[in-house]
């Protein structure tokens, strides 16, 4: 988004674009000002977030819309509509916070009303944002609420009111106005601001010429370059769907173009980028949330994520690598020599303000903090860079793209907390443990299956944020109690949420991958879901081996570290057909049996597996040796 593109003969749309440009300018100085200054109470900090996200939501679906004549007249008042509501309801917040504070829970008739027009006005932002999925469950939540005395018995409650439902959303921060937002509006905000001014700096296209230098001359070079560079691109923006249409309409040509086909092509780019989300240092919004629902550091969270990532892009490495020698692919030409050392320029004045944001996050500091300071060292770095120096206008328009990228998390969160506030104060959250406990007989194994499932599903139709609230606040708790620990729980439910963008039948990363690649969407999603095979493993591995996500002394982290990475080879080798040449199906199936038992938590079986995949390596390595010494024969006799 520009502020200034809209063309002469579209007054309105200019209009838009100005008001756009306003709000999101206006809130990013209250932003970065009480985050030096200090913060307003807890509130009128959120309320200002959650009003400035509805209008832009509103605003933003105007600007786009093509509709003419009296659609768009429609269209148009409801805008306003939602921007009116908006405005009103947070500015009365804001007006009126001392006599909110001082009523002591007893609310008139106009907060009431107000209320309601909150609720409803963040309903249809996030319909518009993100469909009807998250809409609907809230209003089944709201439901629920109000009429729990009808309920089965053991989902049953004394119900609410309209009006202490209404409130308690709109007034406290037990609702919409909840933990939730409070992590946006406190630290995901500056991460996503960040992440805006290191992309109009050049950060997708330098990270993906960086990865052409590293791996572009390795045989199937351009699927490398996707593999590097989107994991790079993806550890700042944390969005699978951005991130396949930042780097897909640069890889996914080049993938085909040197044989791959296109299927794979977008495949190999949807998980690539589906990997952004769990791969430090920023991997989205839910993982501060995630911090502060487990009431620990965002540090902890990073270095928890730190290891599956790195396993989860090592499979998708030796996946494209042997694709690669089994199609006899070559690599791209080399680097043009004269462009190495501008581009080794150009990647210092990116990586270190993304150095110094690790390096402050594991020191310690507010994540906050670590995002602000990283933000000047990058906007001092780009003064005095030539090729990449931002004018004024086009700060502004980082910063507004920045805005608008944390408006739809932040209606996505708010209405979340519809959901929390409900769990919370009709003691659901209790009631659905028991209940999942009952269903899974106690049986550990069968909830994480049962969990995998509700977070695929949930997945499919929420944003990752909102997928990981609901599934953290219900499944999460009974993963607790059956003995596994709170990290591994919450990354559990957290992992099979991100890996919806590419489980089928709803996958919008690999759907977005196959339109740049003109592939069938279904077969790209399932191409998807058989190259990362290991994902899907992983969280099981965590949670009974927890040492993986760096809980607990060494030893706890390098015997699940090996023996995923051997479990790794084995899928690869497995779902590709070739290690060292093409291998036929006993040798496939011993590599796959030998993978799920390296995966399997038993010391034992631990070995097994690793003792399977050796031998099947060494069976293709003595039928080499017999061929080559065959062939040898031959010519001699010749």
């Amino acid at each position: 988004m520009t502020i200034d593109t809209a063309s002469p003969s579209d007054p309105l749309r200019r209009v838009l674009r100005a008001l756009i440009a306003a709000i999101a300018l206006s809130t990013a100085a209250f932003y970065f000002y009480t985050a030096w200054y200090g913060t307003y109470p807890a509130l009128i900090q959120r309320s200002v977030l959650l009003g400035s996200a509805i209008c832009l939501v509103f605003l933003g679906l105007a600007e786009r819309s093509p509709a003419t004549g009296a659609k768009r007249t429609l269209l148009i008042t409801l805008v306003a509509l939602g921007v009116a509501a908006s405005a009103l309801t947070a500015g009365f917040i804001v007006v009126d916070f001392q006599n909110i504070a001082e009523s002591a829970g007893f609310y008139g008739q106009t907060e009431v009303i107000l209320a309601s027009i909150m609720v409803i006005a963040l309903l249809i932002a996030t319909w518009f944002a993100f469909g009807a999925a998250l809409p609907l469950i809230a209003i089944a939540f709201i439901l629920y609420a109000l009429f729990g005395r009808s309920m089965p018995d053991i989902l049953s409650h004394r119900g609410l009111s309209w009006s202490s439902l209404m409130a308690g959303n709109y007034l406290t921060t037990k609702g919409v106005l909840g933990v939730p937002l409070g992590a946006v509006a406190d630290v995901v905000l500056y991460f996503l601001v960040f992440s805006s001014f290191l992309a109009a700096t050049g950060a997708s296209d330098t990270f993906v010429r960086l990865s052409q230098l590293l791996v572009g001359r390795m045989r199937g070079g351009p699927a490398k370059i996707a593999v590097v560079g989107s994991g790079l691109l993806g550890s700042v923006s944390g969005s699978a769907v951005a991130n396949v249409a930042a780097s897909g309409t640069f890889t996914i040509p080049m993938m085909k173009r040197v044989g791959y086909s296109p299927h794979f092509s977008g495949a190999v780019e949807a998980v690539a980028s589906s990997g952004s989300q769990i791969m430090p240092p920023v991997m989205g919004a839910a993982v501060f949330i995630m911090a502060d629902m487990l009431q620990v550091g965002y540090s902890t969270i990073i270095m928890a994520a730190f290891f599956p990532a790195l396993i989860y892009y090592t499979n998708l490495f030796f996946v494209v690598d042997l694709e690669a020698a089994k199609l006899e692919l070559r690599g791209l030409d080399d680097f043009e020599k004269g462009q190495t050392v501008q581009l080794l320029k150009d990647s210092i004045f990116l990586l270190v303000p993304l150095g110094i944001l690790f390096g402050m996050v594991l020191m310690q500091y507010s994540p906050r903090y670590a995002a602000i300071v990283s933000l000047a060292v990058l906007l001092l770095m780009n003064m005095v860079n030539p090729r990449h120096r931002l004018g004024p206008r086009a700060l502004m328009n980082a910063m507004v793209d920045g805005m608008r990228s944390v408006a739809p998390i932040t209606v996505a969160v708010a209405v979340a907390g519809i959901i929390v506030g409900v769990v919370e104060v009709t003691g659901l959250g209790l009631n659905l443990t028991t209940i999942m406990t009952a269903a899974a007989e106690n049986s550990l194994l069968l909830l994480l299956i049962l969990t995998m499932v509700s977070s695929i599903i949930l997945g499919m139709g929420l944003p990752t944020v909102a997928c990981y609230i609901i599934l953290a606040l219900i499944i999460a708790p009974v993963m607790v109690r059956l003995g596994v620990p709170p990290i591994a729980a919450h990354m559990f439910v957290f992992y099979f949420g991100t890996l919806s963008a590419i489980t089928p039948p709803v996958a919008l990363g690999s759907f977005t991958a196959a339109g740049i690649a003109g592939s069938a969407p279904l077969q790209t999603s399932f191409t998807s879901l058989r190259i990362a095979l290991p994902a899907f493993l992983m969280p099981y591995l965590f949670v009974f081996q927890p040492g993986l996500l760096f809980q607990g002394d060494v030893t706890a982290l390098l015997v699940p570290l090996v023996n995923s990475g051997l479990a790794v080879l084995g899928l690869s080798a497995a779902t590709v057909g070739y290690f060292r040449g093409r291998i036929g199906l006993p040798r496939r199936a011993m590599f796959l049996i030998g993978a799920l038992m390296a995966f399997a938590p038993d010391h034992l079986t631990d070995i097994a597996g690793a003792l399977l995949i050796a031998a099947a390596i060494a069976i293709g390595e003595l039928s080499r040796s017999k061929g080559e010494t065959v062939t040898a024969r031959g010519s001699a006799r010749q």
